[in-house]
């Protein structure tokens, strides 16, 4: 009588058994001392990821070898559906050389230092399409591996699987044990908490931020309303935003608010260094007292930092026909100056035992994510007692003008961070913590986590969620379409002009951006013309690297319409020669083909089109290149035609690189035509 009872209980094990290993994975990657000294720690976090829908897979690193853990982790994706993998402690940091296009503003000239000259990027081990070459070891620092992506390699970022480190910083008085324990039950702790929905959303703007354009501050809070469509008063929840010059001091601030229970995401936009987050400028004076003290505060730094401070000094005085009394200083006066200026930023030290709440943080800014450092600023909010627990950060400089927010209100879908994050990542881009956290879902009609990894080939199932009335969701879909090749330009570009919301028209072009072909122009009009500013923005960043004359007119409009706002107006001014070459300018192209010109000066030509893309200046480069007898310069040459990917004569630069592809004797020149060909063509 009891079998059929024991079978049904046999068959639902079985049957749950088996649901459970449909979930996708996550891999714990672990150094083995910190398995060794934290082992329980470490399995219960392993454990933790069934709280959050996915299975754990513990890895130890017993290889201490990018490649290895690389090679793991592609295993593990071929056979056990991994998702992602979480970085724990003191896992090979990759040092990626001849890369810097794929970064978003990185160009350092790779002679400098190695340590300085190349990128720390994780990118080695979630996107494995990607080819290197292993170069070596770094002697000091023996946990950086240094990697040369190949020519033969896609050039092109598309992240298989997301990648999370747990990594901490030298916070005083913890060893990185304890800071790693600390965390791993604190993210265990959490994820057995009931999960909520998206509630609270900050963000800041720094100084000199977006050339400080209030149009793109209020054009961020619109398009986040978009994207979280439920914050609001009628829902009890709220998106705050702080601009630098709230306060003469705005550090306390902002402290202050990262370190309520309040916000579940913080997005804060400044200048950044490994150690520092630049906030503040100095506060505007209106009185003349102090005016003066100003200028009085600016001389005197100018003067102590001279390398001649009394010549320094008497040539302000006979400039500015001040008397010497002006420019008195004393050490009272020196440490008031630099404690003015160090109250406008945020230190280092500022953190130490400082305890942050605000669940995901995204540092729009340079270095502050630098895990290749022993210490770095971004660590400190998440190896802290309190509720962050992750933060989104750059090793290496970035771009201002970049989509920070893009489909970010898929974490309001049940996105984990690793999944919303793993279609944005450049280079440069990393996740601090643990990735597989993640909100609840607000609208569970669609599983967005699942959706992002089970179902990216499943192009009716993104044309069903292309009508979703939740702009991000439909941004996703144009997004996952495009990437499959299923929605044609024409339809995007059709998107672009009459879709109500921001968010969805942004992801259109980005779409057509991100495949550039003969719609691109019209894509770039499009946006040049569209009411949202960060659209229009990146559109005229992309004009200026394009160069069509067909844009010339909108960019000439643009230019003097007094409407236009600050940020689009630098970014067309930057761009203005792409269409209007000054005379002086046409003589620098010119002189690439002249055999008479110094060769500094070519050199110094052809390195600011990596930046510049201007058209004007194509037809020179080849003919440099042709006749060139020095190696290297030609090498300069072939990679900064590369750069051309938005160009309106990409295709052609692309077939011309072919044929002298066909005929090239040196190696290294190949090697360079091949990627070129391969960069403005994937």
């Amino acid at each position: 009588m009891k079998r059929p009872f024991i079978f049904l209980l046999l068959l639902t094990v079985t049957l749950s058994l088996a649901a459970r290993e449909k979930r996708p994975a996550v891999a714990v990657v672990v150094d083995p001392a910190t398995r060794q000294a934290l082992a329980a720690d470490v399995d219960a976090f392993v454990q933790s990821m069934d709280l959050v829908g996915k299975r754990g897979i513990l890895v130890v690193d017993r290889w201490n070898q990018p490649d290895s853990i690389r090679e793991e982790l592609k295993r593990l994706y071929d056979t056990d559906g991994l998702e992602g993998a979480v970085l724990v402690g003191n896992i090979p940091i990759p040092m990626v050389r001849d890369a810097h296009h794929l970064t978003t503003a990185f160009k350092m000239n790779p002679s400098r230092d190695w340590q300085d000259s190349s990128v720390p990027s994780d990118r080695l081990y979630d996107d494995f399409d990607l080819r290197f070459d292993y170069l070596k070891q770094d002697a000091e620092k023996p946990q950086l591996h240094y990697y040369s992506l190949r020519f033969d390699s896609p050039q092109v970022i598309h992240c298989d699987i997301w990648t999370s480190r747990i990594k901490p910083p030298q916070i005083p008085g913890q060893t990185a044990t304890e800071a790693i324990a600390q965390y791993l039950r604190k993210a265990v702790k959490a994820k057995a908490e009931p999960r909520t929905p998206v509630r609270n959303v900050l963000h800041f703007a720094g100084r000199s931020y977006n050339s400080d354009a209030f149009q793109a501050r209020i054009d961020e809070k619109v398009a986040l309303q978009e994207q979280f469509p439920r914050l609001g008063a009628e829902h009890g929840t709220r998106i705050d935003f702080v601009n630098f010059n709230r306060d003469k001091v705005v550090r306390t601030r902002l402290m202050a608010l990262l370190a309520l229970e309040r916000y579940d995401l913080a997005i804060l936009h400044h200048h950044g260094e490994p150690d520092e987050q630049l906030l503040s400028g100095a506060s505007p004076a209106s009185m003349p007292k102090e005016l003066l003290g100003a200028a009085q505060t600016y001389f005197r730094n100018k003067i102590r930092s001279a390398k001649d401070p009394e010549a320094t000094k008497q040539r302000y005085m006979k400039e500015y026909d001040l008397p010497e009394r002006f420019f008195a200083d004393s050490p009272e006066k020196a440490f008031a100056d630099s404690t003015y200026y160090a109250e406008m930023n945020l230190y280092i030290p500022d953190l130490y035992g400082y305890t942050s709440n605000a669940r995901v943080i995204l540092l729009d800014a340079c270095f502050n994510g630098s895990f290749n450092n022993d210490d770095y600023l971004a660590g400190y909010y998440v190896f802290n007692p309190g509720g962050t627990m992750v933060v989104k950060a750059n090793t290496v400089n970035t771009l201002q003008d970049t989509w920070t927010n893009e489909l970010l209100g898929l974490l309001d879908q049940g996105a984990c961070v690793g999944n919303w994050a793993k279609g944005q990542l450049t280079l440069e881009s990393h996740l601090l913590g643990d990735a597989s956290w993640r909100f609840a879902d607000s609208t569970p009609k669609y599983d967005a986590d699942q959706a992002l990894t089970a179902r990216k080939g499943d192009n009716r199932f993104w044309r069903k969620l292309l009508a979703s009335d939740v702009a991000d969701l439909r941004a996703l879909a144009i997004k996952q379409l495009a990437e499959n090749g299923a929605i044609p330009p024409q339809e995007l570009l059709a998107i672009e002009r009459d879709d109500p919301h921001a968010v969805v028209r942004l992801a259109a072009f980005m779409a057509l951006k991100r495949h550039p072909d003969a719609h691109l122009t019209e894509a770039i009009r499009l946006g040049l013309e569209d009411s949202y500013e960060l659209l229009q923005r990146l559109a005229a960043l992309t004009a200026a690297v394009n160069g069509d004359p067909a844009l010339a007119e909108t960019v000439r409009a643009l230019l003097a319409d007094p409407a236009t706002s600050e940020r689009v107006f630098f970014q067309l001014k930057g761009g203005e020669e792409a269409f209007f070459p000054t005379e002086r300018t046409k003589q620098e192209y010119d002189a690439l083909a002249d055999p008479a010109a110094p060769f500094k000066q070519k050199r110094s030509t052809v390195q600011v089109q990596r930046n510049a893309c201007n058209p004007f200046c194509v037809e020179t480069m080849f003919a440099w290149l042709a006749s060139c007898d020095d190696a290297v310069q030609r090498v300069a040459i072939a990679e900064t035609l590369g750069w051309y990917r938005y160009s309106y004569l990409r295709d052609e630069i692309a077939s011309r690189c072919r044929d002298l592809l066909a005929t090239e004797a040196d190696d290294a020149v190949r090697a360079e035509l091949a990627k070129t060909v391969r960069r403005l063509t994937d």
